[in-house]
């Protein structure tokens, strides 16, 4: 198995977790729905795009699932022409998909409160209210695009951080 197929599992494992989501969410809406009778059909239309955004991303991390692996992974070869899987490797794999979901768990938060931002200016202090709630979206949203933007960065990090400090002599060496 090669640092591709790890991604293409990886991101489809995600994207059933993000379809799973979004039916749980979408059933706790239908059902809010049929237990409140004076709920403005309006309003449950705007909670139901949420799940189905959800929905919508788990389906397409199941399908972009390819290519996606082909950009977390640039496929080191050995002499005999196979792929060799390094745990640098996993680590960039690992990071990427850490990115897809946190870009994923943020885009139908986003998304909503955009719509509710711009259909609900009317009440009063929802422009604040929205705002406060956006900033933590937001942050989860560029914190996710630069973690799966930068996992070779950061695998690159890691490997730093297990090789600092005080170099050790082998074992070997000391009963010479």
């Amino acid at each position: 198995m090669n640092g591709r197929e790890i991604g293409n599992i990886a991101c489809k494992i995600l994207g059933i977790f993000f379809i799973v989501q979004g039916t749980n969410t979408l059933a706790s809406i239908i059902s809010f729905k049929a237990s409140t009778p004076g709920l403005n059909g309006y309003q449950s239309l705007l909670n139901i795009c949420f799940a189905l955004i959800y929905i919508f991303c788990g389906i397409l991390l199941w399908f972009l699932s390819d290519k996606i692996s082909v950009i977390m992974n640039t496929g080191k070869r050995n002499a005999d022409n196979k792929s060799v899987i390094e745990i640098g490797d996993i680590q960039r794999v690992a990071f990427s998909v850490l990115g897809l979901y946190f870009i994923g768990s943020s885009l139908p938060k986003l998304v909503s409160s955009l719509i509710n931002m711009y259909f609900l200016t009317n009440a009063p202090n929802s422009t604040t209210i929205f705002m406060l709630g956006l900033g933590g979206i937001l942050t989860q949203f560029i914190i996710g695009l630069g973690i799966f933007l930068g996992s070779q960065g950061l695998a690159n990090f890691l490997k730093a951080m297990r090789s600092a400090g005080i170099k050790r002599e082998n074992d070997s060496e000391e009963k010479i």
